[in-house]
């Protein structure tokens, strides 16, 4: 086990105001990245707000990928290493976290961490093996509802990891997961703090915020409801903040601006052409998401005074592919011409996105 202990090498130095925002945040801070839709930029989110938060605002981050696609390993490890890593018939993972308990033996002692240097952060790997223990979340939870001791045991896994990693100082800790409301994004959700909802512009991500602010009610209470059942209330101070699943704010992920046709008749020519027009449909989706946001997340946001939308990640042309084939941040992308004017439009974004998160984050610790 690795961690990230050597002297990370910052990108752009802080501001006597961020070092500041940085320095108001008390303990170990978990949050996940969550949306039942897919292609939001969840993932590249997560690691790029990851790495600014490591490298810049020099703080010990752990990222664990629980999406089974295993996107962030990729993304963030070299194709070697990508290959080597699935090549063993049983890597060190995310699954060696969860396997112990499917075969009666309690929680994984280590945590199979890896250090990113590029990144700055350490890092969980993902593994497609992750789905095979879907079934064992799913029938413990009936378990865990019901207040079995084994139920809420295996509910929370992750809330364990996350014990560990607060005993090993880590500022934060950030899970990215899969697009899906299953028992493993609920034993996820059910261990952190906090969560973001990463959206793109679009009807789709509407019915995303309702389904979210829905589910994560129902398992908080049925979680709730579990725990005052339990047959051994006193091992529960052992385990999870339980309960505590706060909404941080949201991320939206604008692609190109998308276009319409009208079309013009010349009198003069007696021609017909075409012209571009904003589709009206996506500007008024845009209008409304902080109405529909309100309506169906309000109840779990994470204090009174929260500002929830975090920021805009802007369509940055060739730089975010480029990141990924270079396994690098977006503000350490090699690259001269364009480029140069990309990564420092990426580094104000993500700069930006994590103001918001660390102001949020202070709101929400000064009502708790």
């Amino acid at each position: 086990m690795t961690t990230a202990s050597k002297k990370r090498k910052v990108i752009e130095e802080l501001t006597a105001e961020d070092k500041s925002l940085r320095e108001s945040i008390n303990g170990t801070i978990t949050t996940c990245f969550f949306n039942n839709k897919g292609g939001v930029g969840k993932t590249t989110l997560v690691a790029n707000l990851g790495a600014e938060l490591a490298l810049n605002f020099k703080s010990k981050v752990l990222i664990v990928d629980a999406d089974p696609q295993c996107n962030l390993t990729q993304y963030v490890l070299s194709d070697d290493e990508t290959n080597s890593l699935y090549a063993s018939d049983n890597p060190e993972s995310i699954f060696t976290v969860i396997r112990p308990l499917s075969l009666g033996k309690g929680y994984e002692n280590a945590l199979p961490i890896r250090t990113i240097e590029k990144f700055g952060f350490d890092l969980i790997v993902g593994d497609p093996r992750l789905a095979l223990q879907e079934d064992l979340l799913a029938g413990d939870w009936r378990d865990a509802k019901g207040g079995g001791m084994r139920g809420i045991r295996t509910t929370f896994v992750f809330a364990e990891l996350v014990k560990k990693a607060k005993e090993m100082n880590y500022d934060f800790v950030f899970f990215d997961m899969g697009p899906s409301l299953g028992a493993i994004n609920r034993a996820v959700l059910l261990a952190m703090e906090y969560f973001v909802v990463p959206m793109s512009v679009d009807v789709f991500s509407l019915w995303a915020i309702k389904n979210i602010g829905s589910t994560v009610s129902v398992w908080k209470k049925e979680l709730d409801t579990g725990i005052k059942l339990s047959e051994e209330p006193t091992e529960l101070s052992l385990l999870s903040p339980q309960g505590k699943l706060k909404f941080l704010g949201y991320v939206t992920q604008q692609h190109r601006e998308r276009y319409g046709y009208d079309t013009i008749h010349d009198d003069n020519s007696d021609e017909e052409f075409k012209i571009k027009r904003r589709v009206k449909a996506y500007e008024e989706i845009g209008e409304i998401f902080p109405e529909k946001v309100n309506e169906h997340l309000l109840s779990l946001y994470a204090s009174d005074t929260l500002s929830p939308h975090l920021g805009d990640i802007r369509h940055l042309g060739s730089l975010a592919p480029r990141s990924q084939s270079q396994h690098v941040p977006m503000i350490s992308v090699s690259g001269t011409g364009n480029y140069t004017r990309l990564r420092k439009s990426a580094r104000e974004l993500y700069r930006a996105i994590a103001r918001r998160y660390l102001e949020n984050i202070i709101e929400a610790q000064k009502e708790n």
